[in-house]
């Protein structure tokens, strides 16, 4: 039973036998190689535009890379407070950039409150030039609170960040599982909602390690080789990540490992509601949160080998289940009875 994250899970078996048949024989190297040649063309087609893409070893990289084009020393990066470049990414973003800081925006559900978002652009500008000016709009789709923006959501940021003439960038560590909550298409959830570069995730959905920085707004692409190479992700022998994306991309396995992934945190979720365990936010991907304040039910679930994280604060007794492309009905059925256990025990 391993719901600590979607990063634990093994590798898609398309993803192994990718690498497996491109260690052979002789590729330029640098990204020269026939598969990111290749490459690029299936990313430009999978999001119905010319886009320019670079690859990563980390997702922490790919963001504080993206971010790094599109904000200067003196700017601010405008993010949620719980987004994963705040929370997690050790000032990767104010390093790669040189020191931009990130100024928090609160929301519900782990989504940037327009309100929230206009009055401080508002007082921003207000102050000029005391605190740093507003460089971009980082938002997270799906959120860490495991949220999905709709379009609606996405289109009213953007149009807020248009008015004030700042880039959007869209961390997308978990990007299919949004696309498949919400039934669109890449392109309709990026650059036709008004980003102009993503974070595109892949490790989380199968993948041995292939992250990506999709340049939609060709604006911020004159450079950015610069930017790539300084940070060490020029990668040599890029073919073996890139073989990994062309294997991610075929026959949608990408899409179909992250359909497997949320209907299992759905199945995750009928369990918790079974035994009354409150559930926070919605489950619109392959994340839930639950409040657990008995702390012998957190020990017994542990204690039989039921996998999970806490999260913030010990007071808040808030703890996270992760599903992931290889999650089985077996584990969901093995905390079912794991529950059902406990609960007997309490009953005598």
């Amino acid at each position: 039973m391993n719901f600590k994250s979607d990063n634990t899970c093994a590798v898609s078996s398309e993803i192994m036998n990718a690498i497996i048949e491109v260690n052979k024989g002789i590729q330029n190297s640098y990204g020269a190689d026939d598969y990111s040649i290749k490459l690029k063309q299936i990313f430009s087609q999978i999001f119905e535009k010319e886009v320019s893409v670079y690859l990563t070893c980390t997702g922490t990289a790919a963001n504080a890379l993206s971010l790094s084009s599109l904000t200067k020393p003196y700017e601010l990066i405008l993010c949620h407070e719980k987004a994963h470049i705040n929370t997690d990414e050790c000032g990767a973003p104010i390093f790669f950039t040189g020191g931009a800081n990130l100024m928090l925006i609160s929301g519900e559900n782990g989504k940037i409150n327009p309100n929230n978002l206009v009055n401080q652009l508002g007082f921003i500008q207000s102050v000029r030039p005391r605190i740093q000016k507003a460089g971009c709009i980082s938002i997270t789709q799906a959120t860490e609170c495991g949220t999905v923006y709709t379009l609606d959501e996405l289109s009213y940021i953007a149009g807020i960040a248009k008015k004030y003439s700042i880039p959007i960038h869209m961390d997308g560590a978990r990007f299919a599982n949004s696309l498949i909550k919400l039934g669109i298409s890449p392109a309709e959830g990026t650059w036709k909602s008004g980003i102009d570069i993503m974070s595109f995730g892949a490790t989380k959905n199968g993948c041995l390690q292939a992250e990506a920085i999709v340049i939609f707004n060709q604006n911020y692409v004159s450079n950015f080789d610069y930017l790539h190479k300084r940070a060490g992700q020029l990668i040599s022998k890029t073919r073996f990540f890139s073989a990994q994306f062309l294997a991610y991309f075929e026959n949608n396995l990408w899409l179909r490992n992250a359909t497997h992934a949320n209907s299992m945190a759905q199945n995750l979720k009928i369990i918790f509601e079974k035994y009354e365990i409150p559930i926070e936010c919605n489950i619109d991907i392959n994340q839930i949160f639950v409040t657990i304040e008995d702390k012998n039910l957190v020990r017994h679930l542990l204690k039989y080998g039921c996998g999970f994280y806490p999260w913030g604060i010990p007071e808040e007794n808030l703890y996270r289940f992760v599903t992931s492309c290889f999650t089985e009905m077996i584990e969901i059925e093995q905390l079912d009875e794991c529950l059902h256990n406990y609960k007997t025990l309490q009953v005598k």
